[in-house]
């Protein structure tokens, strides 16, 4: 099993894309070659979702998502996007995308794709509410000190941090935190990982159980983090783990039936 927690799905209809060439415009290039990687399963969004511009289109992409979940079951799973620029109607479509829908998953919560700051009460409501509604909250965050405060500010969410970082300096800082935070999971994917020693790094400090696979395709290559993990010096064990018995768990933690 190769479970990818940081995908996002083209949404054809939108004519917007974030690979840099065409490369998979539609959902059977996309799975096709994330199959292809290896990828077993899947944890995604809609490019929709992600760049809504609308409290209508952010209700969009989460309905765009959960077709393609129930089109493809246990190989899509679904995460539900809210935007909190639109505060009361991010707040009732998270409501429905768990109670109606039973998604556990909320993110990538990309602020600067959606326009919207993390410290601000919309933000903090959204991140209540998820709490209380015991769903995984998956965030890229660049400002590592950012992040810290909402680990402290929210303990008893469970976070999951998109990236490992660019420099020495962020990549330290941002492990550091997993191992500070227990509520705190580390999203492997973007950057950081190829150079050699991060990922030891990462599962030293945070541990093996909170260390997850994920790619943020179609951005960026699926089968380069499979591959450093694979060819890892980690046991067996410990690459089962990371590249998809730590999703599992977690998931299953927060309600998920799936899988």
């Amino acid at each position: 099993m190769i479970f990818d927690c940081h995908v996002h799905l083209p949404s054809p209809s939108l004519g917007v894309s974030w690979e840099w060439e065409p490369f998979a415009p539609d959902l059977e290039s996309a799975l096709g070659y994330l199959r292809s990687c290896g990828v077993t399963h899947l944890l995604a969004n809609t490019y929709r979702g992600e760049a809504a511009a609308s409290s209508a289109e952010m209700v969009a992409g989460n309905d765009e998502i959960y077709r393609l979940a129930r089109a493809y079951p246990g190989e899509i799973v679904p995460a539900c996007l809210v935007n909190p620029n639109f505060p009361a109607q991010a707040l009732d479509e998270l409501r429905r995308c768990h109670d109606e829908y039973n998604f556990v998953w909320v993110g990538e919560l990309c602020g600067y794709v959606g326009g919207f700051s993390y410290d601000t009460p919309a933000f903090h409501a959204i991140l209540q509410l998820a709490g209380d509604l015991n769903m995984v909250v998956h965030i890229h965050n660049d400002d590592a000190l950012d992040m810290e405060r909402l680990c402290a500010q929210f303990p008893e969410n469970t976070f999951v941090l998109a990236h490992l970082g660019e420099s020495p300096e962020d990549v330290r800082a941002r492990i550091g935190l997993a191992g500070k935070y227990p509520n705190l999971y580390l999203d492997i994917s973007g950057n950081g990982f190829e150079r050699m020693g991060v990922l030891e790094l990462a599962v030293q400090v945070a541990g093996a159980e909170r260390v997850l696979y994920g790619s943020d395709f179609s951005i960026n290559d699926p089968a380069g983090v499979i591959a450093r993990i694979q060819r890892s010096h980690f046991e067996d064990e410990t690459k089962r783990k990371l590249l998809g018995e730590n999703l599992v768990r977690l998931l299953h933690e927060h309600g998920w039936v799936g899988v």
